[in-house]
């Protein structure tokens, strides 16, 4: 998982601008909207690229077909088994 620190920055200044506009402060206040900024962009750049990870570890089709056969052929089905059924199917649609 790599992180452009050149993404961060820019979306930091880019949020930290548009915080001192929306506030109407002055232009010395800049210093410090771009702090709380720098910590909502290097979170949100960080997310993306868990997201973008998570994306890329995507199980194949065959073995999400095995786990919900698997699941079909127990005697009964519980609120939990109803779930991850229902997360099994979603999973498939995604994979195929």
């Amino acid at each position: 998982m790599t992180i452009d620190r050149k993404e961060v920055f820019r979306l930091a200044w880019a949020w930290a601008k548009q915080d001192l506009w929306a506030a109407r402060a002055p232009a010395s206040a800049l210093r410090g909207y771009f702090r709380a900024a720098l910590v909502r962009a290097w979170a949100d750049v960080k997310a993306r690229a868990a997201r973008r990870a998570a994306a890329a570890a995507v199980r194949p089709a065959s073995e999400i077909r095995a786990d919900i056969i698997t699941l079909e052929c127990k005697d009964r089905l519980y609120g939990a088994d109803w779930s991850r059924l229902n997360a099994l199917h979603v999973e498939l649609r995604a994979a195929a």
